[in-house]
């Protein structure tokens, strides 16, 4: 929009017109007109209109004052920076000397100006602001004027207190000015708040040189103190600096440490003055406390040496009530009576002027920081402080009391590794179906959260804490009993099998909450019970509250308040399962959810509900369904709820939770008879849902067709599965083998429960599925369904014959134009394919089959044509893969022309006779086994059979891993190896110190499921290689440390891979590279193992020091290459790297409270600096780092630091995507970036942390980084 100077002209007029409204109006439109403006003011103007705005901030309308400071700020950051820069040192002037009155407007107005300016004005404020403002502080004679200057200071600081310019200035001349406002005791404490608050602020831009020299003087002030007051400021002010520097304080811990608790203590002995002066020291105390707090939190390493001394202050001081007199004998009876009032056993003296709970409250925040903080000092903390915090429940204080209750609950939260609790989550999509669950569904009951194992004392003090609560729920105090209801709704959500056995004492109370008028009492009461009923352990608790709960649950459903309907119904829903816990037992009780019928009709029914309501209604159903399905009492009930039910279905804001609802009723363990009126509309309906655009919401209609035909397919209509088949064959595909292992299910489903709709399924779904098996993406659980699905459709000859099945499976001309890695797996499908096949036709067929095989190895061997080599791999495969299941040991030449194979010309064909070769041993092993180790070592004597080995030896590795994965399964496959093992461990120390790489891999694959099966002799032949030190050796260290990976990677018990614990921490610094890999290699296994990883936790310092040495760049392990025109460097550290960059992401994984500190935020700046694969993992492990709570408050002061090295990496890649320079390797480390971002900015946004959000806005106005961000905010990132 054009901008009329005339027009400017014309309001600049009526700025000064005496009607104080028109001045209004007129300074409101201009401020309007020239920021909505695109057109710049001439120089002339732009002066004219600040003095306007200036004059307006003497107007005698404080309207017109107040309006001219917030437009002021707006519109001078439109104009030239000239302009700003007069504009700022005139107010900075004005604030200085003029005219008192108005001052404060002047102070207010620049502050404003402050944080309006942009990034790009921080060099002009701080040359016109700062020096001002610390002559008014030094030598203004003027209060107010220092008040005032110190106040814009501190702004000033937060708003560019990073600048360069603020680096180079005289720093110490800064903080010497603030403490000197400090030192005159005759000084208001309004002014003494600001300049604290400035020196916080200075101090988070400090170096530091300046930083500990302040400290030091803050220190020397609080020792030199000569009265309480005194020594409490100088207190307050180092806990605001601890808060702002993070912990860039650690350093001074070791004097400021004890100081404060010499402090503490002296001011908290039980034999106090009673001089009144007491309350100067109860602030006093209070302020060392907040220091602690902050201390705890982001110096954790370095509070640790004063913990045990913090730990016994804080014991003392959350029951210091030296105003309080307790005689000993029995509380109960203030309790019960709500802390009114005293009796004569407790006697409070001057409670108006008692401020000690200040003191108690301040150490209950101490203590919870500890147990936010410090998470591997758990253990003690519980048994140092759970039952005394418990004895607390009685403190006389409301807000104390609220706090202790909050200090209570985080340490209940801490105590266990949450994950989804809740009924629904466990019944989400995709859940597995498990036979063994002893449950009224198919599916396992959701377990309670983890406990940690330092909870044990918590959990033993639970009984008396939950006798104590209910003390403090008979309490008069609303919020009392609101805060021990929220505590106990923390308890069940944390630790519900340990607070179910004490609902009988607390149901009194529940139930009374459940009739409160108090909203929020009501919601706790309901989700406690919801808790507990969903991680019930006696049914018969709840069954005898059945009767006083239900009719409660049922008045909640009719309650004004919608949160409090849709809890209820929750919680009804999770009731249900604890009426009926398995198909056999049907208590009595169950009828009381007869009348939640009526209601669930009803919410079904309303369309003016809120759509939290409908989603519970539509969960319950499901659930009470779910559990009464086939008694004959609630089929009339049902019955009537269905219609709607479909409805819900049909309807597109309701229809995924009604779908969800449905699966739930499809995997109970009763048959539903009512469901069977509505097959038809459901199977329809989520047929037609299938061409949705939403590919999770497609994924939940397939899910629930999966369980609706595998339940009721034999009473859905012909026409209803025809289009059903027919809409999920186009989802058939490689591009989502997840919907296509869906789709898959549902055919296999199709069969099994229709045998009429064969002809259907094999005519629609075979081809699809033939399709599929030719990708070389097929994988995974897709890959299971589909092996599945041919071996039902073998057994269907009528209609699809073997030997049309098995050409299909055959045809190996699609592979010819793939590389060689796809060639492989393409065949290796198909193998599996023609096996599962073959295994589930007729013997006959079995045994035709084997023999075309083998005339096709025979045929083929010798054709070195691509067609002849594929379908001679193919066969040798489909034998193998046959022999898995089969033995085929007796069938005349079979062992013969696979070991003739290992000699064939063909490496594809060499590789393919040795896995068919294992895997037949799979299903021989009382034959085959003994040929296969008899061959490898009648190789190993052979001048020319190196070669040959290998391939024995791959064979014998996937005898041993098949063996060693079927070992709970199938005992008899590891005793059939043991007696081999001595052997086959010579032959594998042999070639354990190959030159060649795979070679040793082998062995080290092989000797890791050795150990599993021998432990004794694979651990010294182990001991032996490893404990080998020479320099020539090191293939052999690096073999034994890497058999350590695949024993737990095996999932082995700890106690296999203890012995090796040593080596392998010794190998992380052994002077060969490729030892100290595979030494990280294992550790990250070991790491992530969940049977092992307790193993490594208490060395987990000697591994971070090993990872931050292997992570340097090295020069050594540079070497250049010669390539003729031009030398080629190559980095030989960098797998190294690589390996000690993905370990830390693992240990931040497996042991989280002793890894997470500011360190590894230096090793992800270090890594920001190297490869960009090495940088793809730091990102990973920022995310990571940030995902902790509890590490927050150790990283936090860190995050500035990544604004440098995330500032030059986005740069580098934005000026490749301009040069239009590899585009796509540029783009998809944006988009990493980017991701990383989005992480850790609202953790800087919450925290203020201005660098970084600066930074953050800054590279936002780059439009190829916008819009990537853009992208990876609403998850349309393509990685």
């Amino acid at each position: 929009m054009a901008m009329n100077p005339s027009t400017v002209s014309q309001l600049l007029e009526e700025m000064e017109n005496y009607d104080k409204d028109k001045r209004f109006m007129a300074a409101s439109d201009l401020t309007q007109e020239v920021t909505m403006s695109n057109q710049v003011l001439d120089p002339h103007l732009q002066k004219r209109v600040c003095q306007a705005f200036l004059k307006q901030l003497e107007d005698i309308s404080i309207d017109v004052q107040g309006n001219a400071v917030k437009c002021l700020a707006k519109i001078v950051c439109k104009f030239q920076e000239q302009q700003i820069g007069e504009v700022l040192a005139k107010l900075s002037q004005l604030v200085l000397d003029g005219k008192p009155e108005v001052r404060d407007i002047y102070a207010t107005c620049l502050k404003g100006l402050l944080s309006e300016l942009p990034s790009s004005c921080s060099s002009l404020a701080c040359q016109n602001v700062p020096p001002k403002m610390l002559h008014g502080i030094t030598s203004n004679p003027s209060l107010e004027v220092k008040e005032e200057c110190t106040d814009v200071f501190h702004d000033f600081l937060k708003r560019f207190g990073d600048n360069r310019v603020m680096q180079w200035s005289d720093q110490d001349n800064m903080a010497t000015s603030l403490l000197n406002l400090l030192k005159p005791k005759q000084h208001k404490s309004s002014l003494r708040k600001k300049v604290i608050s400035c020196i916080g602020a200075l101090s988070a831009v400090l170096a530091d040189r300046q930083l500990d020299t302040l400290m030091r003087t803050l220190l020397s002030d609080v020792r030199s103190a000569s009265t309480k007051a005194e020594k409490q400021k100088y207190i307050q002010c180092i806990s605001t600096v601890s808060r702002n520097v993070g912990f860039r304080i650690g350093q001074h811990l070791k004097e400021i440490a004890p100081l404060f608790l010499q402090i503490v203590n002296q001011a908290t002995q039980e034999d106090v003055s009673m001089d009144g002066d007491n309350e100067k020291d109860h602030e006093v105390v209070e302020n060392c406390l907040n220091a602690f707090e902050c201390f705890v939190l982001r110096c954790s390493k370095e509070v640790a040496p004063h913990l045990d001394e913090l730990c016994c202050v804080i014991l003392n001081l959350i029951s210091y009530d030296p105003n309080f007199y307790d005689s000993g004998d029995n509380q109960d009876a203030a309790m019960d009576d709500g802390f009114d009032e005293f009796d004569d056993d407790g006697l409070v003296d001057s409670d108006d002027d008692d401020n000690s709970w200040k003191v108690r409250r301040a150490a209950l925040k101490v203590l919870e920081a500890m147990v936010k903080g410090l998470p591997d000092r758990l253990d003690e903390i519980y048994t140092k402080f759970a039952q005394p915090l418990i004895t607390r429940f009685n403190e006389r204080e409301e807000s104390v009391k609220l706090d202790v209750f909050s200090t209570f609950a985080e340490m209940a939260q801490a105590a266990v590794i949450k994950a989804q609790s809740s009924t629904t989550a466990a019944l989400g999509v995709g859940a597995a179906l498990t036979s063994a669950s002893s449950g009224i569904l198919e599916v396992q009951r959701p377990s309670p959260p983890k406990e940690r194992p330092t909870a044990q004392h918590l959990i033993g003090v639970m009984p008396n804490c939950i006798v104590q609560l209910n003390k403090q729920m008979r309490s008069k105090a609303l919020k009392t009993r609101q805060g021990a209801l929220a505590l106990l709704r923390t308890l069940s959500e944390c630790v519900p099998q340990h607070v179910e056995p004490n609902l009988p004492q607390v149901k009194d109370e529940i139930i009374r909450a459940m009739k409160e008028t108090n909203s929020s009492m009501r919601l706790d009461s309901l989700i406690f019970i919801r808790h507990l009923a969903e991680n019930f352990a006696s049914p018969d608790t709840y069954r005898l509250l059945a009767p006083q709960l239900c009719p409660l649950f049922l008045s909640c459903c009719a309650d004004s308040y919608y949160k409090s309907i849709a809890q209820a119904l929750r919680a009804l829903g999770a009731y249900v399962y604890t009426l009926r816990p398995t198909p056999e037992s049907v208590s009595a009780e169950l009828k009381e959810m007869l009348p939640v019928f009526a209601v669930l009709k009803g919410k079904l029914v309303a369309t003016d509900i809120d759509q939290e309501v409908k989603e519970s209604a539509l969960e319950c159903l499901g659930h009470l369904v779910a559990c009464t399905g086939d008694l004959p009492d609630f089929q009339a009930s049902i019955q009537e709820c269905l219609p709607a039910f479909v409805e819900r279905i049909k309807n597109e804001v309701t229809r995924s939770t009604a779908i969800k609802s449905l699966r739930t009723m499809c995997i109970s363990k009763v048959r539903v008879g009512t469901l069977t009126s509505i097959l038809a509309a459901v199977g329809s309906n989520l047929s037609q849902y299938l061409s949705q655009n939403s590919r999770a919401f497609r994924q939940q209609c397939l899910d629930a067709l999966v369980h609706l035909i595998r339940k009721y397919g034999d009473s859905m209509p012909n026409e209803t599965m025809m289009q059903i088949l027919g809409d999920i064959v186009p989802f058939i595909t490689d591009t989502d083998l997840y919907i296509t292992d869906l789709c898959v299910q549902i055919a296999v489903q199709a069969l099994m429960t229709a045998p009429q709709m064969a002809p259907t399924v094999i005519e629609r779904c075979v081809p699809a599925v033939l399709t599929v098996c030719r990708s070389p993406l097929l994988q995974g659980s897709a890959l299971d369904s589909i092996l599945n699905f041919l071996s039902r459709v073998a057994k269907h000859r009528d209609h699809c014959p073997f030997d049309k099945l098995r050409q299909e499976l055959s045809n190996t001309s699609v592979v010819a134009s793939s590389q060689a890695q796809a060639q492989r797996h393409v065949i290796g499908t198909l193998a599996k394919g023609l096996a599962a096949v073959i295994g589930s036709s007729a013997p006959d067929v079995q045994q035709a089959s084997v023999q075309h095989f083998l005339e096709s190895v025979k045929q083929n061997s010798g054709n070195p044509a691509p067609e002849a080599v594929h379908q001679c791999e193919l066969s040798l495969l489909a034998l193998g893969e046959t022999g898995k299941y089969s033995d085929l040991s007796g069938v005349p030449g079979f062992c013969d022309v696979l070991l003739r194979q290992l000699e064939s010309q063909q490496d594809e064909i060499r590789l393919a006779a040795a896995l068919a070769l294992g895997y037949a041993t799979v299903g021989a092993m009382s034959t085959l086994l003994k040929v296969l180790i008899d061959n490898v070592q009648q190789a190993g004597s052979e001048t020319q059979g190196q070669k040959k080995q290998y391939l024995l030896l791959t064979s014998l590795r996937e005898v041993i891993a098949i063996g060693v994965a079927q070992r709970h399964g199938t005992r008899s496959l590891a005793e059939h190896l043991k007696p081999h093992v001595p052997r086959v461990l010579p032959i594998l120390s042999q070639y354990a110190d190959s030159q060649e790489e795979s070679v040793r891999n082998v062995v080290s694959e092989s000797l890791g499921h050795l150990l599993v099966v021998d432990q004794d002799a694979v651990l010294s032949a182990l001991t032996a290689m490893v404990s080998n030190r020479d320099r020539e050796s090191w293939r052999m260290r690096a073999a034994a440390v890497a058999s350590v990976r695949f024993a737990a990677a095996k999932h082995c018990q700890a106690s296999t891979v203890l012995p090796l614990k040593d080596a392998l921490l010794t190998c992380l610094g052994d002077e060969e590279l490729q030892v100290r890999k595979a030494a990280l290699h294992s550790v990250n296994v070991v790491c992530l193992s969940p049977t092992c990883t307790e193993i490594l936790r208490e060395h987990t310092d000697l591994i971070f020091e090993r990872i931050k040495e292997d992570s340097k760049q090295k020069p050594e392990h540079i070497r250049e290459v010669d390539l003729g025109p031009f030398r080629h460097k190559v980095d030989d550290g960098l797998p190294l790297r690589k390996f000690a960059y993905t370990v830390s992401t693992s240990l931040l994984a497996a042991y989280p409270e002793q890894t997470a500190s500011p360190a590894l935020i230096d090793l992800v700046i270090q890594g920001m600096a190297d490869n960009e694969d090495v940088q793809v993992i730091c990102c990973q492990l920022l995310q990571d780092l940030c995902s902790w709570n509890f590490a927050l408050f150790r990283i936090m002061g860190r995050i500035g630091d990544l604004v440098e090295p995330f500032d030059r990496c986005i740069m580098r890649c934005i000026k490749q995507v301009q040069a239009k320079q590899q585009v796509g390797r540029a783009m998809d480390m944006l988009r990493l970036y980017a991701r990383t971002l989005k992480v850790v900015e609202p953790i800087a946004e919450t925290n203020q942390h201005k660098v970084f959000v600066d930074f953050v806005s800054r590279i936002m106005k780059d439009p190829v980084f916008a819009q990537v961000y853009e992208h990876a905010s609403s998850g349309k990132d393509s990685l």
